[in-house]
């Protein structure tokens, strides 16, 4: 155990840009952090209201089924609170891996980077 996470710090980081929310996510990540994650998530949706939001998967090396589960908790989250969720830079080899692990994905959208995830967004918002 990382002594951030014996001390519940979890670092979350919510970052408002252009009425989208980006979260950037920790490498490694941690059931705490999600954990956290969908606590500030909820209240941030709760008070302030974002066209959508934005995983930042670009630091995360490495990710396995648990953690897959994990994120579709965060698009439960959004979801029913009505805002649309995208990974975005999900590395080749975690993108490997959880096809290999056959995760259902059906629920996911994916772009390459933040930037296409904002461009996606806004797609949505012109719908």
């Amino acid at each position: 155990m990382r002594i951030d996470e014996a001390l519940g710090e979890h670092r979350v980081v919510l970052q408002k840009f252009n009425e989208v929310l980006i979260v950037p996510l920790p490498d490694p990540v941690s059931d705490g952090f999600f954990k956290d994650l969908n606590t500030r998530l909820l209240a941030f949706l709760r008070l302030d209201n974002v066209r959508g939001i934005v995983l930042d998967l670009s630091s995360v090396e490495v990710m396995d089924h648990h953690d897959f589960e994990q994120i579709n908790r965060v698009w439960q989250t959004t979801h029913l609170m009505g805002t649309p969720l995208v990974l975005a830079g999900l590395k080749p080899g975690v993108a490997a891996a959880w096809s290999l692990l056959n995760v259902k994905d059906h629920w996911a959208t994916g772009a390459l980077s933040v930037e296409r995830a904002m461009e996606i967004l806004a797609g949505n918002q012109a719908r």
